[in-house]
């Protein structure tokens, strides 16, 4: 299930893989270290005692060291996943800059479950992977300088959406609606969704399910989509070598030009450019 790719004293990468019908895909904690997770498919992940997360290549999720969890299906594709883990001390450091209240609980300096990974971030944290997995000598300074990069960019996404979020009691029905939407999203992002089909399919009010979404996410549904199937193709593109018009149209675009629009906003270049990954960005 687990494949290390890196160690060093500051920093290790993992890739993690588990199928719905392995006996440890339910559970295969507690975690062994303070650990960022980049999720490339999606399954629902409950840390004990905190409210359920639906997974997507959208978020990041971050753990403790001796985190209790399990894990649920959303599809067959399984639980895919590249995961980081940092020595304490660097936790520490990097969440001083965004919460001094973290030298209060430096056992527990991640208190909340997942937070937004924006397309560099994204990006960042595959050329390192890909990075690794094609040099049987990789880079230590370009290794462990870009993941704490993706590590500062990560926290600052988590508390700027934090404190961005609307204050109020929380909305248990909204917070499962946001779920269902987003299941619904990672197994039929392929498909030519609308925003009637998806309210269809989960029996409400467009503009209501519309408006609440943005409210619980900080993000519409439509750029939702698009990086879920934007970042389904960056896979694609680093391990085959699709006809880019068959790419766009089995991800759901009507055109070719519309996918290497939505590509080339979210990683600022065409998928012509990123079919191998480079090594970093200016």
């Amino acid at each position: 299930m687990d494949t290390r790719l890196y160690q060093s004293s500051l920093l290790t990468i993992g890739l993690f893989r588990a199928q719905p019908w392995e006996p440890r895909f339910e559970n295969s904690g507690p975690t062994k270290g303070y650990l960022l997770v980049f999720p490339r498919t999606s399954v629902t992940i409950t840390h004990v005692g905190r409210d359920p997360v639906i997974t997507s290549p959208n978020v990041v999720m971050f753990y403790n060291f001796g985190q209790e969890y399990r894990r649920g299906k959303v599809s067959e594709r399984g639980d895919v996943c590249e995961w980081f883990a940092f020595h304490p001390d660097v936790i520490i450091e990097a969440h001083k800059t965004y919460d001094l209240r973290v030298l209060d609980r430096a056992d527990r300096p991640f208190c909340y479950t997942h937070g937004p990974s924006d397309p560099t971030t994204f990006l960042r944290q595959r050329m390192v992977v890909e990075h690794l997995l094609s040099h049987p000598q990789p880079d230590p300074l370009f290794v462990q300088e870009t993941m704490f990069a993706v590590l500062d960019q990560s926290l600052a996404n988590r508390y700027r959406r934090k404190s961005a979020s609307p204050s109020g009691q929380i909305n248990p029905e909204h917070q499962e609606l946001t779920r269902a939407v987003q299941c619904l999203l990672a197994t039929r992002f392929h498909e030519p969704l609308t925003l009637e089909s998806i309210a269809c399919a989960l029996h409400y009010s467009p503009y209501h399910l519309a408006r609440i979404f943005r409210q619980q996410t900080g993000q519409t549904l439509h750029k939702y989509l698009d990086q879920l199937r934007v970042r389904t193709a960056l896979e694609i593109l680093t391990s085959e070598k699709p006809d880019l018009s068959a790419l766009a149209y089995s991800l759901g675009y009507s055109s070719h030009s519309h996918f290497s629009q939505a590509f080339k906003r979210a990683f600022g270049a065409a998928p012509s450019e990123l079919r191998h990954l480079p090594r970093g960005i200016d």
